[in-house]
C-alpha cells in the first residue's frame, strides 16, 4: 500500500474512532454501560493503530532494502565506468 493509501486508511480509522466516541459521549446511557462501550471502541482503534503501524513499518522496510540494493547498483557501476576509462 502506498505512503497515501496507509495515511488515507489511517485517517478513516481515526475519524471513524472520533465519531464513535463522540456519540457514545453524547448518547442517553448509564455511565458504566457507556465507560464499557468507550473502552472497546478505545481497545479497536488500538489494534486499529497497531496494525497501521505494522504495515508502515513493513513499507518502510522493504523501501530501505530497495534503496540500498541500487545504491549498491550504482557504486558497481560507478566503479565499472571509473575502471573501464
Amino acid at each position: 500500500m502506498s505512503n497515501k493509501g496507509e495515511s488515507f486508511f489511517a485517517g478513516i480509522i481515526l475519524g471513524a474512532a472520533v465519531g464513535a466516541v463522540t456519540a457514545l459521549l453524547f448518547a442517553p446511557d448509564k455511565g458504566k454501560r457507556t465507560r464499557k462501550k468507550l473502552n472497546r471502541k478505545v481497545r479497536e482503534l488500538n489494534e486499529a493503530m497497531d496494525e497501521i503501524y505494522l504495515k508502515g513499518k513493513d513499507s518502510f522496510t522493504h523501501l530501505s532494502e530497495d534503496v540500498e540494493e541500487n545504491l549498491n547498483d550504482l557504486a558497481k557501476k560507478g566503479k565499472k565506468i571509473i575502471a573501464g576509462k
